[in-house]
């Protein structure tokens, strides 16, 4: 029972969750925006191939569906750029907000008379949401 209290509680993470950096933040930002124009664009272009189709004067009832078809594919992608243009703002604003900074931590560590605390240097991740 001692044994097993004390790796517990003194043992490393088994999976240990890597703090995302600024530049990781950046380019998730950049990513997503580019995925964001992609969709505008294609939208647009689609709403307006859709509309050149369903709309000429010897256009038939069936090219005017398709026509509509495409359009109405254009205006979902076109709705569907607008959330990965926020999800770019947000991963922006936490790459502006996360520091690095040197700190002095105090780590518990066995000794012959118990557990003491001993100082060491690292290196931190601020992460402000």
């Amino acid at each position: 029972m001692l044994l097993f209290v004390t790796t517990s509680s003194y043992s490393q993470q088994t999976n240990p969750i890597q703090p995302l950096t600024s530049q990781d933040y950046l380019k998730k930002s950049k990513n997503k925006k580019t995925a964001a124009w992609v969709l505008l664009g294609g939208g647009t272009v689609l709403i307006g191939a859709g509309l050149l189709i369903g709309n000429r004067k010897e256009s038939s009832f069936d090219d005017a569906a398709t026509g509509g078809v495409i359009a109405g594919i254009g205006i979902l992608s076109t709705i569907g750029s607008i959330p990965l243009f926020i999800a770019s703002g947000r991963n922006k604003r936490k790459a502006m907000n996360v520091s690095t900074y040197f700190e002095i931590r105090k780590n518990p560590a066995i000794t012959q008379t118990g557990t003491a605390f001993h100082s060491s240097p690292s290196l931190s991740i601020k992460i402000n949401f």
